[in-house]
């Protein structure tokens, strides 16, 4: 009781312009302490946000190198396809293909992969995934190329398994010769009149020609979302989809790119 008596007299012996002092300095404590807190809440956002433009620059440009090296490809196995198709309607029009277009026998069991870099896609989905990502445009287009490009690998798996040689290595027909100094040391010879006249090889080309032909186009599709996909990123950053190889994207590919800008704005 003598305590608090004590501490009542104290109170009781300030002044009013003390206590004035008294409950300025106490809100000039309670404001630093509150400011302080607003600063490092900032900083923390700005060191956030400063995480995730970076993270999507490197994400951007990891879709150019996956559309770069999808749109080599499909380039590549395009030409092929066409030579291929010639080739079989020859066959089943009773003719027997030219020499220079025989490549097309073994171009019909080449199944590449669908390797592209994803080493920055596979980090963000193990730090929070997609939903990082406020722009639901943004996370469509990824979300997008990446599940066909599982599709087209699954699929791409199945032609695998089903593939077959038109004509198989110990046929009598087929005469693989070895120069290690040649620039392919590998060269391939056909009697090309005993396989013309054989309709099981013309039944055999016929069907690798349109197994072929869907995979190409597995190629073709998966090359245009992943355009698609570097458009969108690259528009949601303020930065143009220019695939480093292979020069600037032109016809059906640039009308995708300008598609998938359009859709950001």
């Amino acid at each position: 009781m003598i305590l608090f008596k004590r501490v009542g007299g104290a109170f009781k012996g300030i002044e009013s312009r003390e206590w004035a002092l008294l409950s300025l300095e106490t809100l000039g404590v309670v404001a630093g302490i509150l400011i302080a807190f607003e600063l490092n809440e900032w900083a923390s956002r700005r060191n956030e946000a400063a995480r995730h433009r970076q993270m999507m620059e490197r994400l951007f440009e990891e879709s150019e190198q996956d559309v770069a090296s999808l749109r080599e490809i499909r380039d590549v196995m395009i030409g092929f396809g066409k030579i291929e198709v010639e080739f079989a309607t020859r066959l089943g029009r009773g003719e027997c293909p030219p020499a220079e277009m025989w490549g097309a026998v073994y171009t019909t069991q080449m199944l590449p992969s669908f390797d592209v870099p994803r080493s920055v896609y596979q980090e963000m989905m193990g730090s929070g995934g997609l939903a990082s990502i406020p722009d639901r445009r943004v996370r469509e287009a990824i979300a997008s190329f990446n599940s066909q490009l599982a599709w087209v690998e699954g699929q791409n798996d199945y032609f695998r398994s089903l593939a077959k040689e038109p004509v198989a290595p110990g046929d009598t027909r087929l005469r693989v010769r070895f120069d290690p100094a040649a620039a392919q040391s590998e060269a391939i010879d056909y009697d090309r009149g005993a396989l013309c006249a054989d309709r099981e090889f013309g039944n055999r080309m016929a069907d690798a020609t349109r197994n072929h032909a869907v995979v190409v186009n597995y190629h073709d599709g998966i090359t245009a979302w992943a355009i698609d996909m570097c458009g969108v990123l690259g528009a949601s950053i303020g930065r143009n989809c220019e695939p480093s190889s292979a020069g600037p994207l032109v016809g059906e590919d640039l009308t995708i790119l300008r598609k998938a800008v359009a859709k950001m704005r």
